[in-house]
């Protein structure tokens, strides 16, 4: 083979500072534009972004050239200044930890959309415990 054919899909999730209910109607969508842009910005491809009051869930096809570490550092850095500038506050922060799960290629579609019905799982009662964090 002349070049690489990587398949690499992570499901991200990471929460807000206590989980307190921080990503508000008003600046979510706001969030969501910023984190699919700034996953372009580092060469990853996003293939669905949601969440909660509390936490977001990223899906990413990732390249062999970035570490995680990297990402997620990035990712939940930038994403604070711009909360933080939206709010003109400093009380935007996501938790130290995340998660991050590999995605075989044939589940990305039933993660795509576990992560799309969000706010249908909470409110219902039929979170996937296996993928949040």
């Amino acid at each position: 083979m002349s070049r690489n054919n990587l398949q690499l899909y992570i499901h991200l999730v990471f929460v807000t500072k206590y989980r307190d209910y921080l990503i508000t109607d008003r600046f979510e969508k706001q969030l969501h534009q910023f984190l699919w842009n700034k996953s372009l910005e580092l060469e990853l491809t996003p293939l669905m972004i949601n969440g909660m009051q509390d936490h977001i869930h990223l899906l990413l096809k990732i390249t062999s050239t970035i570490t995680m570490g990297s990402v997620v550092k990035n990712l939940k850095a930038t994403s604070s200044r711009l909360l933080n500038e939206l709010t003109q506050s400093d009380f935007f922060e996501w938790s130290r930890g995340y998660g991050a799960f590999t995605v075989s290629k044939k589940d990305v579609s039933f993660i795509a959309e576990y992560i799309r019905n969000q706010k249908t799982h909470h409110d219902k009662g039929t979170v996937n415990p296996e993928l949040e964090n």
